[in-house]
């Protein structure tokens, strides 16, 4: 099973270690220092994305336990997201709705924030999923494959960059109007016709208010941070890829974000291009040795880092401070 399907560059099949050979990172510690210096050029009164914070984000989500829909510890993690956003923006809306798994029903819930914006222009879309996946499909044994994955990156990880992009965006209000949707139901599986189901949802019940372009941040809190442009992104927001990987340019992290094409992989974003959007998918689809932490028991907060949730975090603020 694959809960995200890859293709080559050629567009070939691709299985699920098949991955582009890495060239040697710049260190993000480092890297951050040339984005600091290039954002206060451009942004000198906006708060600087705090990397400590955010990495508190993601270990208090992983500490609720699995965010599986219909455990306590998903409705827990929920309402603590959305108490967490009440503050910051300006609107904070919950958009529940059932899926049926067989004779189940399970309840979960999308969760949209808005900032207005000082300026009339285009909007802009952030997302997230915040749910984690109820099996560790790839553990070696049957009784671990049973287990719920912690989802220390994959979920985790992004929330948390956005969740400290939230704080930003209420202390130095955007220039554009701002959309941030965690979406439920991404990993639930364990096939892809029963993932990503919140952004179908939302798909299919697309707020009026909904920006055209947008960003998906999805497993980006690996220590060891490479993030190629994804497939499906190039053909359906070729515009947009360009955008985020010229501010990562900018920034000093075309190591982080290297222009150049990885395979294409289902996600989130897929929902999204069916309906017209244009959404970049930001995913390090390579975690851990062989790919080997992905859907594993081994998901855990001490596989990420800081200065990963900062790197993303810097070009995403960049790229929403910088519209007209």
């Amino acid at each position: 099973m694959k809960a995200r399907r890859r293709t080559s560059a050629a567009g070939a099949p691709a299985g699920r270690l098949r991955l582009f050979r890495r060239g040697p990172l710049v260190a993000l510690a480092g890297a951050g220092v040339a984005a600091a210096a290039f954002l206060t050029q451009g942004a000198a009164a906006r708060p600087e994305f705090d990397k400590d914070r955010a990495f508190k984000q993601l270990e208090k989500q992983v500490a609720f336990g699995p965010r599986v829909p219909n455990l306590q510890s998903h409705r827990d993690c929920r309402d603590y997201l959305v108490d967490t956003l009440k503050p910051l923006a300006n609107r904070v809306d919950r958009q529940n709705f059932t899926y049926r798994a067989g004779a189940e029903r399970l309840a979960m819930s999308n969760i949209i924030a808005r900032w207005n914006g000082t300026g009339g222009k285009e909007g802009v879309l952030l997302s997230a999923h915040w749910d984690t996946r109820p099996t560790a499909d790839y553990e070696r044994t049957a009784a671990r494959r049973k287990l719920p994955i912690p989802g220390a990156n994959d979920g985790a990880s992004g929330v948390a960059v956005l969740l400290e992009v939230a704080r930003i965006l209420k202390q130095s209000p955007p220039p554009v109007p701002v959309m941030i949707v965690f979406f439920d139901g991404e990993d639930y599986g364990p096939g892809v016709n029963r993932m990503f189901l919140g952004s179908r949802y939302f798909a299919s019940n697309l707020p009026r208010d909904v920006p055209r372009k947008g960003v998906l941040l999805d497993m980006v809190g690996d220590k060891d941070l490479e993030i190629p442009q994804e497939l499906n992104s190039v053909a359906a927001a070729r515009d947009v890829v360009d955008e985020i990987y010229g501010i990562a340019r900018k920034l000093g992290l075309e190591r982080t974000l290297p222009s150049r094409p990885n395979g294409a992989i289902e996600d989130d974003h897929i929902p999204l291009h069916q309906k017209g959007l244009k959404v970049v998918d930001l995913i390090d689809f390579n975690y851990g040795p062989g790919h080997s932490w992905w859907h594993t028991l081994a998901d855990t907060p001490d596989k990420c880092s800081p200065n990963s949730l900062k790197a993303v975090g810097d070009v995403v603020l960049e790229w929403v401070y910088t519209r007209s």
